[in-house]
């Protein structure tokens, strides 16, 4: 179903469901927009505890990176974008993954992550989760080449 809403010449509100148009005054649109605004925003228990499960798992994704050779390293990094890379390096265990990502950067895109790390200091765990959720197959890709060189050593 379709909904939109306007507003006419005389400041008045129509909000048109379907076949259906309202007319609502300042006062709803405002208690209107709050509750969707509530209901969007609110999350079961069910949800938060899938969320937190996600996170987790990616927390032990994230750490399990500090294993990864740094050739690899040098080739991850820039390929994925700087929100993503302050969130695994955020997500990871201790401060490996931080001095081999700062290791294998070149001075100008280190000086770049520097920055981003300082200034994306208070990811949430939606964000963390859907950035994570987007590194997977990249992950996947280094993991496979980190089996490709342990095989030829």
């Amino acid at each position: 179903m379709e909904v939109k809403a306007k507003r006419d010449g005389q400041g008045e509100y129509y909000l048109d469901i379907g076949p259906v148009t309202l007319s609502l005054s300042a006062q709803v649109i405002k208690a209107l927009h709050t509750v969707i605004d509530q209901r969007l925003n609110q999350y079961s228990e069910q949800e938060a505890a899938a969320l937190d499960k996600k996170y987790q798992a990616y927390k032990v994704l994230a750490t399990k990176m500090c294993g990864v050779d740094d050739r690899i390293i040098q080739k991850f990094a820039p390929q994925v974008s700087p929100e993503q890379l302050v969130t695994i390096v955020r997500l990871a265990e201790g401060d490996v993954l931080l001095q081999k990502v700062l290791k294998n950067l070149s001075r100008q895109n280190r000086r770049q992550f520097e920055d981003d790390y300082a200034a994306m200091d208070k990811i949430t765990v939606q964000h963390a989760c859907l950035y994570m959720e987007q590194l997977v197959p990249m992950i996947k890709k280094a993991a496979q080449e980190q089996r490709e060189l342990q095989q030829n050593v």
